[in-house]
Order: C-alpha cells, then sequence, then structure tokens
C-alpha cells in the first residue's frame, strides 16, 4: 500500500545532502598533508659525548709536557720514553674490533662508565709509580679505558644527531683528541712547575671521575640500537668483511703514525733543535695540536656540503707530507720550519673527521657501529704504538739528527692516501651509481 501525505515526504524521499562549509569558527580540522617535522639533534648529549672524549684524551696529552721530568725521575731513555706513550695504546691495537662488539653487546653506555672508571684508576696508579714497569701497567690500564670512551661514544653521537646533522656531529666528537691533547698541554706546564708530573696524573684521574658521573647522567635517555642477533663472532666476521672498513682503517693507523708522532715528541725537536725553552715548547706544541680542531669541524662542515671524502683524505694527506718535509729540513729557517708544524697540524685536522664519516657509511647496519669503530681506532691505535719509536729510532740512527724523521713521516702521508682512494673504489663497488 502507498503512503500518501506527509508520511510520504518523511519515508519514500532521500535525506538531503549537507554540505559542510568550513569556517574560521568550525572547531574541525582538515587533515593535513604536510610532511613531519625534522627530527632535531639533541646537542647536550652530543656536547657531553665530545667532552668526555676529551678527558679520554687528556691521558694522551699529559705525557709530552711531562716527559722530560719523567725521564729525570724515573731514568729513562728515549726509546723507553717512546714506550710511556705508545703502550697506551696496546689493546686498542691488539683488541679494538673486539672491544667493539663487546659494546654493541654489553651496551654502550655501561662500557663507557667502565672507561672512565679505568681513566681514573689507571692514572691514580700511575701518580705512585716508582719505576717504569709499575708505570707502564697504569698505562695499559688508561689504555683499556681510552679505547672502550673511544669507541662507544661515536654511536651515541649517531644516536643523539639528526640525519641531517651527522657529518657536523662527528667532526666534532673527532676534535677529542686534538682537543685534549691541547689542553694537557696548556695545563700541564704551570702544574709541572709549582708540583710535579705526579700532580698532572692525579688532576687527569679526578677529570676522569667527573666524565664518569656527568657522560652517564646526559646519556641516559639516549635510543641507541639493539645489539645485534647472532653470535658475536658474526659480528666480527661481517664488520672485517666489509674492504672499505679495512683501507680505513689503515688510512687511520698511517695518519695517527704521523701525527702523534710529532706531537709527542714536538716539545724535544722545539727545545733541542729550535733552542726553546721546556715551557715555550709545551706552549707552542698546544698551539700546534689546538689548530687540528678547527680544520676538523671544517671538514664536517665541507661534507655535509658535498664534498667526497676521498678529497679531503687524499689532500690532507699530501699536505702533511709535503709538510712534514719542510719541518724536519734543515735547509729551512727555524720560524718557518714552526709555522709548517702548524701547516702540518692544520690540513691534517681533515682526515679523522672524513674517516669517522665514512666509518658510519661502510658499517653493515647501526648495530655493527662499535665494530666497526673499533676496527677503526685499532688502526689509529696501532699507528700511535708504532710511531713514537720509531721516529725516536729513525733519529737516533741519524746521529741525534731530526732530518731522521723524514723518512718515516713521508711513508705515512703516502700509504694514509693511498688507502684513502682504495676506500673510495670500495664504497663505489658497493654502491654503484644508477
Amino acid at each position: 500500500m502507498a503512503v500518501t501525505g506527509p508520511a510520504a515526504s518523511s519515508v519514500d524521499r532521500p535525506p538531503a545532502r549537507r554540505h559542510f562549509q568550513p569556517t574560521m569558527t568550525s572547531s574541525f580540522s582538515p587533515v593535513s598533508f604536510a610532511p613531519p617535522p625534522a627530527p632535531r639533534s639533541d646537542w647536550a648529549v652530543i656536547a657531553w659525548a665530545v667532552a668526555g672524549g676529551i678527558v679520554a684524551a687528556l691521558s694522551v696529552g699529559k705525557v709530552p709536557p711531562a716527559m722530560p721530568f719523567l725521564r729525570a725521575d724515573l731514568s729513562l731513555g728515549l726509546v723507553e720514553g717512546g714506550f710511556v706513550v705508545s703502550v697506551f695504546n696496546t689493546l686498542a691495537m691488539a683488541l679494538g674490533l673486539v672491544v667493539g662488539v663487546l659494546a654493541d653487546r654489553l651496551g654502550r653506555r655501561r662500557l663507557l662508565g667502565v672507561g672512565f672508571a679505568c681513566l681514573a684508576g689507571g692514572g691514580l696508579l700511575g701518580a705512585f709509580a716508582d719505576g717504569l714497569a709499575p708505570l707502564l701497567v697504569s698505562r695499559f690500564i688508561e689504555g683499556i679505558g681510552f679505547i672502550l670512551v673511544a669507541v662507544s661514544s661515536p654511536a651515541i653521537v649517531i644516536a643523539a644527531a639528526a640525519p641531517q646533522d651527522r657529518a657536523l656531529a662527528l667532526s666534532l666528537w673527532s676534535v677529542f683528541t686534538p682537543a685534549g691533547m691541547a689542553l694537557a698541554l696548556i695545563a700541564a706546564p704551570p702544574l709541572l712547575h709549582v708540583l710535579d708530573w705526579r700532580a698532572v696524573w692525579l688532576v687527569v684521574a679526578g677529570a676522569g671521575l667527573v666524565a664518569l658521573v656527568g657522560v652517564t647522567w646526559a646519556t641516559r635517555r639516549v635510543d641507541l640500537p639493539k645489539a645485534l642477533a647472532g653470535s658475536p663472532l658474526r659480528t666480527v666476521v661481517e664488520t672485517l668483511a666489509r674492504p672499505g672498513l679495512r683501507w680505513l682503517a689503515l688510512a687511520f693507523g698511517a695518519y695517527a703514525f704521523q701525527w702523534v708522532s710529532l706531537m709527542v715528541w714536538l716539545p724535544t725537536f722545539l727545545a733541542e733543535d729550535l733552542g726553546a725553552t721546556v715551557a715555550t715548547a709545551a706552549l707552542l706544541t698546544a698551539l700546534v695540536v689546538a689548530v687540528n680542531v678547527p680544520s676538523n669541524i671544517l671538514a664536517g662542515w665541507l661534507l655535509g656540503r658535498g664534498v667526497a671524502r676521498v678529497v679531503l683524505l687524499v689532500g690532507g694527506s699530501a699536505a702533511m707530507g709535503l709538510a712534514g718535509w719542510g719541518i724536519f729540513t734543515e735547509a729551512l729557517p727555524d720560524g718557518l720550519r714552526f709555522g709548517l708544524c702548524v701547516v702540518f697540524s692544520f690540513v691534517g685536522g681533515v682526515v679523522p673527521a672524513s674517516l669517522f664519516a665514512g666509518t658510519a657509511a661502510h658499517a653493515p647496519s647501526p648495530g655493527h657501529m662499535g665494530a666497526a669503530n673499533g676496527l677503526l681506532m685499532q688502526g689509529s691505535n696501532a699507528g700511535q704504538f708504532v710511531g713514537p719509536p720509531i721516529v725516536a729510532a729513525a733519529v737516533a740512527s741519524a746521529g741525534g739528527a731530526w732530518t731522521g724523521a723524514l723518512g718515516p713521516l713521508a711513508a705515512g702521508a703516502l700509504v694514509a692516501g693511498l688507502c684513502g682512494i682504495m676506500a673510495a673504489r670500495s664504497e663505489r663497488k658497493s654502491h654503484p651509481r644508477g
């Protein structure tokens, strides 16, 4: 039966469509298709990580200005003094990759704390050493702390940095060695003048305790990559299987061979060959070390603007080789030779920043960053271990003439440049364009 009248109009007719007209007073918000805001870097965490690295590097930088006092107090020869420097690097040279795998497995923050504790404990033990043997043991313990901090921190820096800031953040991290050494070279001479080398050891040990508290607190909320599944041996194999990482480690070793050798023996060279006083030599060495810092940051800026890592690696290595020749040749005036020391350190600063950025690019995954940085530090510490004794032996074989350092430093520059080229070639094969 048909329905007529008003009822029909309410049943048969479909409801009228209502067109929503948004007004300025409506509470309705249309769906936004704008991209989400870019992630922001946690610069406070990055700053604490860099500060912790600088504290670790104080244990490297405290030795050169104290070397004359150490040698006199403990009756050490030139080569024995070289091993006081290089034994620090023994553990990292032998086990850097393994320590990196431990950082990936056990947690970077946990190993950071252990590292700072070792730096403080080793420094305290060294302050009371009465001979070469206990001093070497203390330096070995400090070396454990240094490698734990150096291997664990880059992953924290990467985790705290937004993708667009990672090149800059890693370049800031790469200043930790020259900045720590420069700080030690500036602060140590007044303490050495008023007290002795043991007081320097105690102050640096105290800084390690401060870093233990500060860095642990600052990094408590950082979201780090989870541990990799599978055995630690698999992580080692996967890391070593990357030829680019192997070339970068060798390049870092060759760079460190040159740079650390010059910085370790520069106070002695300035005093013996250029006639500087001990205090003046320490301050001039601090200047040479310090100029390495801005060039590390400059490298990060250049990388962020598209300059290829291989350009910085090869160019920096070549410039170091040329400057090294000028430093140790007797044909140039003393003022120019010291100026070339400054040039050597400044142009060399682009190398480590490029190497740390390259490690992030070559690592198999974020979970391999500890192992990758461990391999990189293994190469660096191998160069630091063999560099000062080899340069000292070359100088001694030349009858005490510093021209004997020319050969080893030139070889280091050549190896670093070639390894940079090979790393770039490996990256092109792994990530072909097109």
